[in-house]
C-alpha cells in the first residue's frame, strides 16, 4: 500500500476535516446545489446518484442513497467511515457503465483536470438520457489568483466558451445561477493565505478550528448577501443544471 501524499496527509488529520466542512465556500455551494436539486428533481424516489470528485466534502442532498467517486483514496476512506457507498477512479475514465446514472453531482473538480472535455464526456456517458448534471465550476480568468494555483486549478472558465463546450458534449442547459461573487474571492484569497499560514505551524487544534468556524459563519452569511448583487459578469462560480439529450 502506497503512502498517501499531498492533500491526502490532510485528509488524515481529524481537525482538518473539521476545518475543510465547514468552509464558507463549501456551505455556499451545497445550499446552492440543494436548491436547485429540489427545484428540478420533483421525485427522486429510487433515483441513481452519483457524486463525483467529492473529496470529504459531498454536495449531494442525499448522501445515504449516493455513490461518491474520488481518486483520494483516504478522502473514500473518510466516507465509507460514515456508511456511504464508494469507488474510487479518475474523472477522464470513470469505472461506471453506460447510462448508470440518474443524478450526477460535479462540484469544483473540472477546474482541477488538464482534459477537462474527456471528464465532460465522462460525466455524459455515465448519465442516463434527460438525466441531470449539478456542476460548478469557477469562472473569469480576471480572478486568477495565488489561491488557485495553491489548489491545483488548471483554468477558470469563460462563460460563453464552457456554455458551448457543454452544448457540444451533448447537454441541454436547464438552469445556471451564479453562486459566487467578488467578495467570495476577496475573502477565499485570504483564508488560503491563513491556511498556508497555518499548515506551516503545526497541526490544526481544536481553537483554530473553532475559530474558523465563527469566522466562516460570518463569511457565508457576507457573500450570501453580496449573491443579491452578482451577475454573469460579476460571478466567481457558476452553477448549471444540465440535461442529457
Amino acid at each position: 500500500m502506497t503512502e498517501p501524499q499531498g492533500f491526502d496527509l490532510f485528509y488524515l488529520d481529524k481537525h482538518y476535516i473539521a476545518f475543510k466542512n465547514s468552509s464558507f465556500n463549501y456551505w455556499n455551494r451545497k445550499r446552492a446545489i440543494k436548491k436547485c436539486y429540489r427545484k428540478n428533481i420533483r421525485n427522486d424516489a429510487g433515483l441513481v446518484l452519483v457524486d463525483i470528485g467529492c473529496g470529504i466534502s459531498p454536495v449531494t442532498p442525499k448522501p445515504e442513497s449516493t455513490l461518491f467517486l474520488d481518486c483520494a483514496a483516504e478522502a473514500l476512506t473518510h466516507l465509507r467511515k460514515k456508511g456511504y457507498s464508494t469507488k474510487e477512479g479518475d474523472i477522464t475514465n470513470l469505472p461506471i457503465e453506460h447510462s448508470f446514472a440518474d443524478v450526477v453531482f460535479c462540484s469544483e473538480v473540472l477546474e482541477h483536470v488538464a482534459d477537462y472535455r474527456t471528464a465532460l464526456k465522462e460525466l455524459h456517458r455515465i448519465l442516463k438520457t434527460g438525466g441531470r448534471l449539478f456542476l460548478t465550476v469557477p469562472v473569469h480568468a480576471k480572478y486568477w489568483g495565488s489561491d488557485d494555483e495553491f489548489v491545483g486549478h488548471v483554468t477558470r472558465f469563460e462563460l460563453d466558451p464552457f456554455k458551448n463546450l457543454l452544448a457540444e458534449t451533448g447537454f441541454e442547459i436547464v438552469e445556471e445561477k451564479p453562486v459566487g461573487s467578488w467578495l467570495e474571492r476577496k475573502i477565499t484569497r485570504r483564508g488560503v493565505k491563513v491556511f498556508m499560514r497555518q499548515k506551516t505551524k503545526e497541526p490544526f487544534g481544536k481553537m483554530v478550528v473553532l475559530a474558523s468556524r465563527v469566522v466562516n459563519l460570518a463569511a457565508y452569511l457576507a457573500v450570501l448577501i453580496s449573491l443579491l448583487f452578482a451577475s454573469r459578469e460579476s460571478t466567481s462560480i457558476m452553477l448549471y443544471c444540465c440535461r442529457k439529450k
